[in-house]
């Protein structure tokens, strides 16, 4: 299920961020993402950063980014592996359970916060839904699946392959 929203190729800055904790199994998505982007090819605009569990802290540098492509495991009520391709204002329309992280802090909150700080850039959000969240190193097959399928959708929308 992806969301219908125009995609954009960055002409300055693009930051990519991937958000989740590496042993609770599907929650790592996000950061498993990362670490495959790390072995491609991509234009020299872009930089990768391993957002972890503390979203406010890799949202930081978003200010310094022409855009910002974030990743990370939502809860949408989708089937495992569902796709969600949303933007920081769809965030703020959505009741809050149809689209939290699984995290304490909320992308949404924190992105609320660091827009406080100053203008934000275009920013677009892949949430993956997760089949488990046990303590485990591996992603379940549907969220595997969906990793890959982003990772082809991120290199649309920057502009490369």
């Amino acid at each position: 299920m992806l969301a219908g929203i125009e995609r954009s190729v960055a002409v300055g800055k693009t930051l990519v961020i991937g958000f989740g904790n590496l042993l609770m199994g599907d929650d790592g998505a996000g950061i498993h993402l990362i670490q495959k982007l790390a072995n491609e090819s991509l234009p020299a605009q872009v930089e990768l950063i391993d957002g972890g569990v503390n979203s406010f802290a890799a949202l930081a540098e978003v200010h310094s980014a022409s855009q910002a492509i974030l990743i990370d495991t939502m809860t949408g009520g989708g089937a495992p592996g569902s796709i969600y391709r949303l933007t920081a204002q769809h965030l703020d329309t959505m009741p809050k359970k149809s689209a939290l992280s699984v995290h304490d802090f909320s992308l949404s909150d924190a992105l609320q916060l660091v827009g406080r700080i100053g203008e934000l850039p275009p920013i677009l959000i892949y949430g993956i839904e997760p089949e488990s969240l046990e303590l485990s190193l591996q992603l379940s097959r549907p969220v595997e699946l969906a990793v890959e399928k982003v990772i082809r959708f991120i290199h649309e929308d920057i502009g490369s392959k």
